[in-house]
């Protein structure tokens, strides 16, 4: 809509022809006239007299741009000139712009054009009032600009009064009345260089025009957004479930790690490599450290070497160590097996459910996330179809209900009181760990490392846990003097072919791995690598060249 876009009509450039060898084009406008005449039926009669003062090279043709979204059709158009021959006129529309551009005989020497066009649908209807609105210097502009006069003229037939009529900007203007008609008038004698300047006339509503909302209509509409969302987000959280205050320094006994993530909420991204540590350090697979030669240089892999004791999985646990077995990378599986990692989280979310540790609203939240869709089918209709303030309304209140629909529909999931004690117990655990191996860095790397890597599987489930803290601790190892000592599942290929620090090598793939997580389905590969790696002229309110 034409109310929620920028009122620039203004934007008025300069081009130059070829020059002729080692000549440079130079001029100044060294008069701008605009006069805006609005008419009775909301048309606007628009005369621009405009003074060139070519200093320098010699000129054959200019030309004014619109910005056509701000108005409907230029009609009438016509250029003429006492000083010089108009040649050919013509106007062209694309993105947005209306293009007017007419040529004349080579000229060297100032010269006088005035340009008049007829505008429609310029006309604005702001709550109870009328307003003309137009910026008549561009802001790109790069000439400056001497002697600019703007006058608005409203008809005498609108049987207004002096003092029911504002101008902005006030310096430099002057509201005067003669012969019933009213007439604003902004005067500066100097525009630099790529300064522009907005002028509105405002006055009691006489003729219907295109919406343009109040400050107060403005304002309901940001109300209306702002209920919506609010009612969404208050419907989300007292949804939330129980929260009890628990300290732990340890994991409940009763949580492996798929649920332990499901309790959590964590993405897919987080639970299945906490649970690809956790297999490493059990025995169950070993993580190889590696780097591939390739076209554009080395790549850094991690290579897959499962040798699962089936008695010692879970269900979960088998399935995934099953499905690493058709893989030599973890790269390859972590790009092909998208849909069965959230099939293997989604399944122990489930069996939170059964187990009585967490709620599923469903029905709930697809009746809000349908209702949330319909709201914003409304807005969208009720802001094509309705006009002025009830498309406003209808705007931002549609807008504002959907985002809340969505909102409140996003607790799909709560926990029972069983699951919240669990999930708690957790999260304080996991604060716990973190904070101890914060500690142990700074005095004692070795142990801060060792304790890191025994205890990622789980932190890889803290929301604070990222593959720059874990490279901290590495930075850390590399100026200590001891080794960590690392489960037989982490293996650097790379360190033993090259004799790279002990400690340094074993922690590699640790922040290899970690990184990965985190690339959203990236992979290892890059992830590691990056862990262990590292003429015209133009003027104020018109053109030529």
């Amino acid at each position: 809509m034409r109310w929620l876009r920028c009122c620039l009509v203004g934007l008025v450039l300069f081009a130059v022809a070829v020059p002729a060898w080692g000549q440079e084009k130079q001029y100044e406008l060294s008069n701008f006239d605009v006069t805006m005449t609005l008419r009775p039926d909301g048309t606007i009669e628009v005369d621009e007299a405009i003074a060139y003062d070519f200093q320098r090279g010699a000129f054959t043709y200019a030309y004014r741009s619109i910005a056509s979204e701000d108005v409907g059709a230029v009609r009438d158009l016509r250029v003429t000139s006492p000083d010089v021959s108009v040649d050919s006129l013509r106007m062209t529309s694309d993105d947005n712009v209306h293009r007017v551009r007419w040529t004349f005989p080579e000229r060297s020497e100032p010269a006088r054009f005035r340009i008049h066009y007829l505008l429609e649908a310029a006309l604005y209807a702001r709550g109870d009032r009328n307003e003309v609105n137009r910026d008549v210097m561009a802001p790109e502009a790069v000439v400056p600009t001497r002697d600019v006069d703007v006058r608005v003229v409203l008809p005498a037939a609108f049987n207004l009064r002096r003092n029911q009529v504002t101008l902005e900007p006030t310096e430099g203007g002057t509201v005067r009345q003669s012969a019933g008609q009213i007439v604003a008038h902004l005067h500066r004698d100097r525009m630099k260089e790529g300064e522009n300047l907005p002028v509105a006339v405002t006055f009691p509503k006489r003729v219907a025009g295109e919406f343009r909302p109040t400050g107060g209509q403005v304002a309901l509409g940001v109300l209306l957004l702002l209920l919506g969302i609010g009612a969404g987000a208050t419907a989300n959280w007292s949804w939330r479930g129980p929260r009890p205050d628990l300290t732990a320094q340890r994991p409940p006994e009763d949580v492996s790690l798929p649920a332990a993530a499901a309790l959590l909420k964590n993405r897919t991204q987080q639970a299945v490599p906490a649970m690809l540590f956790d297999l490493a350090q059990r025995g169950h697979l070993t993580l190889k450290h590696d780097r591939e030669e390739g076209t554009f240089g080395s790549n850094e892999i991690v290579r897959l070497e499962v040798h699962p004791d089936r008695f010692q999985l879970s269900d979960a646990e088998a399935k995934l160590v099953e499905r690493l077995g058709d893989y030599d990378t973890l790269d390859a599986f972590w790009s092909d097996t998208s849909s069965f990692r959230t099939a293997l989280v989604q399944s122990a979310r489930d069996r939170l459910v059964d187990r009585g540790w967490m709620d599923r609203h469903t029905m709930r939240s697809n009746v809000l996330i349908a209702a949330a869709v319909a709201a914003l089918l409304a807005a969208g209709a009720g802001g094509v179809l309705l006009e002025g303030r009830a498309a406003l309304v209808a705007l931002f209140a549609g807008v504002g209900a959907s985002i809340g629909g969505f909102v409140a529909g996003a607790r799909r999931r709560t926990w029972t009181a069983d699951g919240a004690r669990r999930a708690m117990a957790l999260r304080a655990f996991l604060d716990h760990e973190k904070a101890e191996i914060d500690r142990l860095r700074a005095n004692d790397p070795v142990r801060a490392a060792e304790r890191l890597v025994g205890s990622l599987p789980w932190l890889m489930l803290h929301g604070d846990v990222s593959s720059s803290w874990i490279e901290e601790t590495t930075e850390a190892l590399e100026a200590a003097d001891g080794v960590p000592a690392v489960p037989d599942g982490f293996v650097s290929l790379v360190a033993q072919r090259e004799a790279a620090s002990a400690a340094t090598a074993a922690f590699l793939p640790v922040v290899g791995v970690m990184s990965a997580t985190e690339s959203s389905g990236v992979g290892a590969a890059g992830a590691i690598g990056a862990a262990g790696a590292g003429g015209a002229a133009g003027g104020g309110a018109a053109g030529a060249g």
